[in-house]
């Protein structure tokens, strides 16, 4: 019996566009936008940030002097996380799902993202509990971040549902016996829903 929902917060419940990120830090340092996009795709910097490794003063200084950024923290911070747009089908579907589910937010994230999302979209503050990286310490696919998600759904790995964007995330939370679902649109999320008993 399904008791609790595990949703991922990036490429689900908000999309994530860095394109015009990409853009203003390629204008700002002179670099190349393939560099911008490159360096921050793999960037131990920002893996250290979604970690808590790195405070936020730490990141901002650190970032700037790797690639050059001219612009002041306050432009760097609405830049940094002017890349979400809510995803509004999912939005109404965790409202509908939070009158019989407990609802668990696990997500890969940082604190200037997390702060800004949680002010910008109600639906954030939705949920009963956050395993959040850069609280934890760990980012997916560790398994401890599932493991302090189930703790915190408070029910066994198979009365619960996890939903992410990302195939090899979907892969661990099987492997602990979690019903983990591949997000690729609305349509296939309310399918594989409506296929385990689960009806918005």
């Amino acid at each position: 019996m399904i008791k609790a929902i595990i949703f991922d917060l990036g490429g689900v419940i908000v999309n994530v566009d860095k394109t015009e990120q990409y853009k203003k830090f390629s204008a700002d340092s002179n670099k190349p936008f393939s560099f911008i996009k490159d360096y921050l795709d793999t960037s131990y910097l920002k893996e250290s940030f979604e970690k808590g490794r790195l405070n936020t003063a730490q990141f901002y200084s650190e970032i700037s002097r790797e690639l050059n950024l001219k612009m002041n923290f306050k432009n760097f911070k609405k830049e940094w996380c002017n890349i979400f747009a809510l995803n509004k089908n999912v939005e109404k579907l965790i409202i509908n799902l939070k009158r019989n589910f407990k609802l668990i937010l696990l997500s890969n994230t940082d604190k200037l993202h997390f702060k800004y999302l949680k002010n910008k979209y109600k639906i954030i503050n939705a949920f009963d509990a956050y395993v959040l990286s850069y609280e934890v310490g760990y980012r997916k696919p560790n398994l401890l971040i599932f493991s302090d998600a189930l703790k915190k759904a408070k029910t066994l790995p198979f009365n619960c549902i996890y939903i992410d964007d990302t195939p090899a995330f979907v892969c661990v939370a099987k492997l602990i016996g979690v019903k983990a679902f591949q997000y690729k649109n609305f349509n296939k999320l309310i399918y594989d829903l409506k296929n385990i008993g689960v009806f918005p």
